[in-house]
């Protein structure tokens, strides 16, 4: 049956045939199929390419005998159509030539099988575990009107400001699971997917909030528990939220594992986004005082050397870094001496600073 039912030459639309048919599809109902996975059951029976329109994303997938699925126009005049209940959608069967005996109860079985499989999909999307959606958002090949129903699917409004983050998604914990509950918990609004080895977090930020800028974000996602790296995008409406996403996956890369860099925001990166988005790693990696800073903090002493610069960096000299570190200023001075002693250059104007503050956000980008 699986494949082969219609196949044969010699099946006629008999009574035994028909309720295998039925049980091929109460099957694929049963075991909850999803609708990709219904349009591949479904061509591989009748051995012909069949589709789907779905009226609440507006997207149509046609997918072959083989399993290849693609974005579709309508369906071909010469298709066989069927209409779904509650305005759900179509399905429809491109047989070549003469239809099938068996055609009208598979067309009619696939659309009941697709009517429970999408209201299932929706039902899930309701509690919001439909990361499918969240990709199809942040897709940057979705059109306005497909993006506008799912973000509506979504329960995020047409006009709401938007910010995605994205965080490692390097092992079972990382699903955004923590990071929804905490900012549901806050009284905003998320959405949550796994995209490869990222995990991406879509954020509208609560009423209160809503005139604010994405600094407040920051400290929000910054409270999450653990050891988190979160970068945040720009903020974004509709099509631009592709962008955001963009955004958040670079910022992402200049996080790390010292507190002050676990959560970086895609705005305050200036001209150092320009860096990860067309700056080769290897032409990084080459760079004297990237290679110097990996140096440095391979050293017995490495890790106070380091926070020594970055204090130094930021606070611009050494009497304010050494209160920022709370050490006497005395014993900060040795420890940029040795750092300066590794980096090859000094420390004391701001040209050094630069060079060493550059050289310690470039080093993140490193593999």
């Amino acid at each position: 049956m699986q494949g082969l039912l219609l196949r044969l030459s010699a099946l006629d639309a008999d009574a035994e045939s028909a309720v295998r048919v039925i049980s091929y599809f109460d099957s694929l109902v049963r075991d909850h199929a999803s609708v990709s996975a219904l349009l591949q059951a479904t061509a591989r029976l009748v051995q012909c390419p069949v589709g789907l329109v779905d009226s609440v994303t507006g997207r149509r997938t046609r997918v072959s005998p083989g399993g290849a699925a693609e974005r579709s126009g309508p369906p071909p005049e010469s298709a066989a159509k069927r209409s779904l209940g509650s305005a759900l959608g179509v399905v429809w069967m491109e047989r070549e030539g003469q239809a099938h005996g068996l055609d009208e109860i598979v067309l009619e079985r696939f659309a009941g099988a697709a009517e429970v499989a999408l209201e299932r999909a929706a039902a899930q999307v309701r509690v919001g575990d439909d990361p499918a959606l969240v990709e199809l958002v942040l897709s940057a090949d979705t059109g306005e009107a497909e993006l506008t129903r799912a973000l509506r699917l979504l329960g995020f409004g047409p006009a709401a400001s938007l910010w995605v983050l994205a965080t490692p998604s390097d092992d079972d914990r990382d699903d955004g699971t923590s990071a929804i509950t905490h900012l549901r918990a806050g009284g905003h609004h998320a959405r949550a997917a796994r995209m490869g080895d990222v995990v991406a977090v879509l954020v509208s930020l609560g009423a209160e909030r809503l005139s604010e800028t994405v600094e407040p974000l920051a400290e929000i996602v910054g409270r999450l528990p653990g050891t988190w790296r979160v970068g945040i995008g720009p903020s974004a409406r509709g099509a631009a939220v592709a962008e955001s996403w963009a955004g958040a996956r670079i910022a992402l890369r200049f996080t790390g594992p010292h507190p002050a860099d676990r959560v970086v925001n895609w705005a305050d990166l200036g001209a150092l986004a320009l860096f990860a988005a067309h700056v080769p790693q290897e032409a990084i990696a080459g760079l004297a005082d990237v290679r110097a800073v990996e140096e440095l903090s391979r050293r017995p002493y490495g890790a106070e050397a380091m926070e020594a610069v970055r204090a130094l960096c930021a606070e611009g000299s050494v009497r304010r870094a050494a209160v920022a570190v709370h050490l006497h200023h005395s014993s900060l001075a040795a420890r940029i001496a040795r750092a300066e002693a590794v980096l090859g250059f000094s420390l004391a104007d701001s040209a050094g600073r630069l060079r060493a503050h550059l050289a310690l956000q470039l080093v993140r980008l490193r593999p």
